[in-house]
């Protein structure tokens, strides 16, 4: 009987410490740490996370292979992802799927100097403008159609990131295909006035970035997924609030970020989360803006095989969640 008794305390002991064991998960982020990033690594060193029984692993971009693939094949679990990149994933057939919305619009813009009054679409006929490699084009279409161009009416010089900037500054290109509070303000703040035609005032409805992770993990462990959206959520609360502390936790993973710079698009970002898509709940998404961002891709050959909209995302765990109402609040007071 004694030897029954301490078998069994011994399994209470190790049921509990199994219980209390935190999940190990890793994030995938899309660039290397910037502004945007800075939720996480902010919610991070403050525990938000660990609160949650998470043991969190922030990883920036592979080099040389799609980010998708290793949420999809369940070798990691969580995933940011700019949405032309995501449509391509799950268009190629990789079961990831979509559990919140970050930014709910491209901030994709084009950018040029003040000094050169490119202030329309047709002016940019003949013109240079910077390219990743990894951009879509399909994105810029409907801003040329605007301006009575054709893809064949511009040029695209591709340009390794980070040098795009001081091609734009030095007259190597004419403008830069970039984020308003990317690209842009680093040039204002650096001394060169800047212009910008931001996509979605040109008929672009396109989802900026999104949180995603496979669809296997969200049928086998939705209490994972549900625990780590409810940190993410606070980590972006808590970042309201103290963006420069937020900020500072960047600068620790990259030096070479400014604090006060990265620190003004971080306010700017927060701005564009006061977004009508977000009225009730923040990160909601929707079958019509997922649409168009496929068509936008699909239309412009951009898309092997077209996914269906309902088949992105989920709104299940957003909606589960009175995080999502609360910093859906306070996001319209910050911006108003």
């Amino acid at each position: 009987m004694r030897m029954m008794k301490i078998a069994i305390g011994a399994a209470i002991l190790i049921a509990s410490a199994s219980a209390q064991a935190a999940d190990s998960v890793v994030m995938r982020i899309n660039f290397t740490p910037w502004a945007m990033h800075a939720q996480y690594y902010g919610g991070l060193a403050q525990g938000f996370y660990k609160a949650e029984g998470i043991d969190l692993e922030i990883r920036p971009p592979s080099a040389g292979q799609q980010n998708e693939v290793f949420i999809a094949t369940g070798r990691e679990q969580f995933g940011v992802a700019n949405a032309d990149g995501f449509i391509r994933a799950r268009g190629g057939g990789l079961p990831v799927v979509a559990i919140m919305a970050d930014e709910p619009d491209t901030p994709f813009s084009i950018i040029t100097l003040k000094k050169d009054n490119y202030t329309q679409p047709g002016q940019l006929k003949g013109k240079k403008i910077s390219w990743f490699q990894s951009n879509v084009k399909g994105l810029l279409d409907p801003l040329l159609t605007k301006g009575g161009l054709k893809r064949e009416d511009i040029e695209y010089v591709n340009v390794a990131r980070g040098a795009e900037v001081q091609m734009l500054a030095a007259g190597q290109v004419d403008a830069v295909f970039g984020y308003h509070f990317g690209q842009a303000l680093t040039l204002d703040m650096r001394g060169f006035p800047t212009n910008v035609m931001p996509l979605k005032d040109y008929g672009v409805q396109f989802y900026g970035t999104v949180i995603y992770t496979s669809e296997q993990l969200l049928k086998s462990n939705p209490d994972l997924v549900k625990r780590f959206l409810r940190a993410t959520l606070k980590s972006l609360i808590w970042t309201a609030s103290n963006k420069e502390a937020a900020m500072a936790e960047i600068v620790k993973v990259s030096p070479d970020r400014d604090l006060k710079l990265e620190t003004k698009k971080l306010e700017i970002i927060y701005g564009l989360y006061n977004s009508p898509d977000y009225a009730q709940r923040f990160g909601l998404m929707n079958d019509a803006k997922w649409q168009s961002s496929i068509d936008i891709l699909a239309d412009s050959g951009d898309l092997t095989k077209k996914p269906t909209a309902w088949e992105m995302y989920t709104n299940a765990i957003v909606e589960s969640l009175d995080e999502a109402k609360t910093l859906a609040e306070l996001t319209k007071k910050v911006t108003n």
